[in-house]
């Protein structure tokens, strides 16, 4: 007889299997309204921090969306990438971060070519935007507060630069995919802020000096950075190594 060691569960994986299998069978459809958390805390009596891990493993996998005064909504079918998730079991977190690394692979590909088009068609204009969204994320390292509005600024400032419409709304959609855990990482894991900038200063150089090869390589060496740090991330407060700094930035 094969038995399998009994696993601690968390409250928050606890909600989110809850609501997710209530999702799945029907239960709830498309369109439906998710109780309020105060609601949510009360009928399972678990804490605030719990039902808003598990909405964020529901936002993660693309089966539900969150609208000002509405609160969070159950989405139908719309062909999101992550819809093909839903069908998938796990954690959160290792759900989470499937879903994270299959966008940082398409990212990859994406942001490679986009710098390597920055470097023939940047307008001396386009590379002092890119050069300011890259002091405006060190300057928010230094100042030790979230910085994952200026970093979507830089790599959305190389992607303009292309000067490819349809590329650049591309990454602009798959960056908004990947901000809650993301921004996780960047509060847990000491060793992000610094990388990100040396690796944003690699990359800026490149497309500086017009060096096609090298500012794709720089970028493409950047996003698998990120991806070997979602490999070994544990979740908030498991690892050794965390920083947090002043989050000044509200979560819109």
């Amino acid at each position: 007889m094969e038995l399998k060691p009994a696993q601690r569960i968390s409250l928050s994986q606890l909600v989110f299997d809850q609501l997710l299998a209530r999702i799945r069978n029907g239960s709830l459809r498309p369109g439906d309204r998710l109780p309020g958390e105060y609601e949510l805390m009360r009928r399972l009596g678990v804490g605030r921090s719990s039902i808003r891990e598990a909405l964020r493993g529901l936002i993660m996998l693309g089966v539900v969306e969150t609208k000002p005064g509405r609160g969070a909504i159950v989405l139908g079918h719309t062909g999101i990438p992550l819809a093909r998730l839903r069908s998938q079991r796990g954690s959160i977190l290792q759900l989470q971060k499937r879903a994270v690394l299959d966008l940082l692979e398409v990212r990859e590909s994406l942001e490679g070519q986009a710098a390597e088009l920055a470097v023939h068609r940047a307008t001396p204009a386009d590379l002092v935007t890119i050069e300011r969204a890259a002091l405006d994320v060190e300057k928010r390292i230094q100042d030790e507060v979230i910085y994952y509005r200026a970093n979507i600024d830089f790599h959305l400032a190389i992607a303009h630069s292309s000067h490819n419409g349809v590329l650049a709304e591309s990454l602009q959609y798959l960056m908004r995919e990947v901000r809650t855990f993301r921004e996780s990482v960047m509060r847990e894991v000491s060793e992000v802020p610094l990388r990100d900038a040396v690796e944003h200063r690699a990359i800026l150089k490149a497309i500086q000096e017009r060096k096609p090869a090298g500012a794709r390589r720089a970028m493409v060496k950047h996003i698998r950075s990120f991806a070997s740090l979602v490999h070994g991330f544990r979740g908030p407060s498991a690892s050794g190594t965390t920083k947090r700094g002043r989050n000044t930035e509200r979560n819109v």
